[in-house]
């Protein structure tokens, strides 16, 4: 079976949320950092007025601007980890669910958040770093990878 219960995964899931999921570090003169979070942007820009913004994630799709080359992988990863907090969430609260679908979402929400980082890359003086995206990745191997291999046995 997995490891850890149902509510400590829940709990690893939601930490998720709270941790860069790419990190961009800009060089311009100054180093102006950018971490993309799944629901906002936290931006500092020492050469501005206000150093440090929250922008929230929704207001990027809209404006049409400033997203990154492959923006279908963005909304994806979003929409894909949203949906494994939702499976972590019901699995812990109701005991209902396959760990196999939270495991498989959380795997595809961490798969294109390293895209995103990577459509960063072609851009001069960034350096995408895919922090939470690996501990997507990660968290996905380590509690829901036995779940795959108990269906083999």
């Amino acid at each position: 079976m997995s490891p850890g219960t149902p509510r400590r995964r829940f709990l690893a899931l939601l930490l998720l949320a709270f941790v860069p999921w790419t990190v961009l570090v800009i060089d311009r003169g100054v180093t102006v950092l950018n971490g993309l979070f799944p629901l906002f942007v936290l931006d500092y820009n020492p050469g501005l007025t206000q150093a440090v913004r929250a922008i929230p994630t929704w207001r990027f799709f809209l404006s049409g601007g400033g997203i990154p080359r492959n923006p279908e992988l963005w909304p994806a990863s979003i929409l894909l980890y949203l949906l494994a907090l939702a499976s972590a969430g019901v699995r812990a609260a109701f005991d209902r669910g396959d760990p196999r679908f939270t495991g498989g979402t959380l795997l595809l929400a961490g798969l294109a958040g390293i895209g995103v980082a990577f459509s960063f890359a072609h851009r001069l003086r960034y350096t995408p770093l895919p922090v939470g995206s690996l501990l997507a990745c990660a968290l996905a191997w380590w509690y829901y990878w036995p779940a795959f291999q108990a269906e083999r046995e």
